[in-house]
C-alpha cells in the first residue's frame, strides 16, 4: 500500500440503544453486506495490478468477508461463528450480555492479511447493580459500547459509519439521560436535600421525640434520618439505572416492565405523600 494513502477513522460511543434479537440480526445483516462490499473493493485493487492467482485471491476475499461474531450471555454462554450459525444455534442465550464483531478478524486469522477497510462493533447490555457502590452515582454509567469504522476509502468509511449511527439513533433506550454524569448531583440538590429536611420535620412531629429526654440523642437521630434519606435516594437512583438501562436487550423473559411499574409506583407514592403534607401545612 502506498505510504501517502490517507486513512480515515470514525468512532462513536453508544449512549442509548434498545434492541431485541430481530433488531440485532438486522444490524448484523447490514454489516455483513458492508463487509462484502469492502472485500470487493480489496479485490478490484488487486485486479488492477494484474497479480498472479487472481481467482484464488478473489475466493479468499469472499471467504474472509463472512463475518464471525462473538455473543456472550448472562449465564456465561459464549458462541462464536457466522451470523447464520450463531443466530440459528439452539444455545443462543435468552438474554445477551455482549456482542462483538470485527470485520478483519478472518483476514488476519487465515492469511495474516490486513484489509484496507474494516469496522468493529461492541455492544455491552450489562446493567449496573443496584447495591454496587464501587462507582460514584454522579459519574456516567460505565459502558464500553462503541463502533469504529476505518479505512482508506472515505466513501465506504463514511457510509458505513453513518448507517450504523442512524440505526442506533432509531432505537434509543427509554431514559438515557439518567445515565449521564452529574445527574445525581442535581437530584441531590433538588430532591435529596428537601426530602431529608422533610423527613427530619416528620420525625420532630412524631411521638418518639417526646420520649427522648436527651437533646443529644434527638439531634443524633435527626442527623441519622437525614443521611438515611440521602442513602435511600442513592439506592433508588441506582434502581432507576438498573430498570432503565442505557443499552437494553429486550427478550421474552425480561421483567423490566414489572420493575418499571414498581419504581414508578414508589416514586409517585413518595412524591404524592410529600406534596400532600406540604399543601396540608400551607392550608392550615
Amino acid at each position: 500500500m502506498p505510504n501517502d494513502v490517507v486513512r480515515n477513522k470514525l468512532s462513536k460511543k453508544i449512549g442509548a440503544l434498545s434492541l431485541d434479537k430481530d433488531d440485532l440480526r438486522k444490524l448484523l445483516d447490514i454489516l455483513q453486506q458492508r463487509a462484502k462490499t469492502a472485500s470487493e473493493i480489496e479485490y478490484k485493487r488487486f485486479e488492477e495490478t494484474k497479480v498472479e492467482n487472481l481467482e484464488q485471491f478473489k475466493h479468499n476475499m469472499e471467504i474472509c468477508s463472512m463475518l464471525k461474531i462473538t455473543v456472550v450471555g448472562f449465564k456465561s454462554e459464549e458462541l462464536f461463528g457466522t451470523i447464520e450459525d450463531v443466530f440459528g444455534s439452539v444455545s443462543f442465550p435468552d438474554s445477551v450480555k455482549t456482542i462483538y464483531v470485527n470485520s478483519d478478524v478472518v483476514y488476519r486469522a487465515n492469511f495474516n492479511y490486513y484489509p484496507s477497510n474494516h469496522f468493529q462493533l461492541y455492544i455491552d447490555f450489562s446493567k449496573p447493580k443496584v447495591f454496587d457502590f464501587s462507582f460514584q452515582p454522579s459519574d456516567r454509567t460505565p459502558n464500553d459500547s462503541e463502533f469504529i469504522v476505518q479505512g482508506d476509502d472515505s466513501m465506504w468509511v463514511n457510509g458505513v459509519f453513518h448507517e450504523i449511527d442512524a440505526f442506533v439513533k432509531d432505537r434509543p433506550s427509554k431514559a438515557p439521560k439518567i445515565h449521564r454524569g452529574s445527574v445525581y448531583d442535581l437530584l441531590v440538590w433538588l430532591v435529596g436535600l428537601p426530602l431529608g429536611f422533610y423527613i427530619c420535620n416528620k420525625y420532630q412531629q412524631s411521638p418518639f421525640v417526646a420520649s427522648l429526654e436527651s437533646s443529644f440523642l434527638n439531634n443524633l437521630a435527626m442527623t441519622y434520618f437525614f443521611f438515611l434519606s440521602l442513602f435511600l435516594l442513592r439506592v433508588l437512583f441506582h434502581y432507576f439505572r438498573w430498570v432503565y438501562p442505557m443499552i437494553e436487550y429486550k427478550c421474552k423473559r425480561d421483567r423490566s416492565a414489572a420493575h418499571q411499574a414498581a419504581v414508578l409506583s414508589i416514586t409517585l407514592g413518595i412524591v404524592g405523600k410529600v406534596l400532600y403534607d406540604v399543601f396540608q401545612n400551607i392550608l392550615r
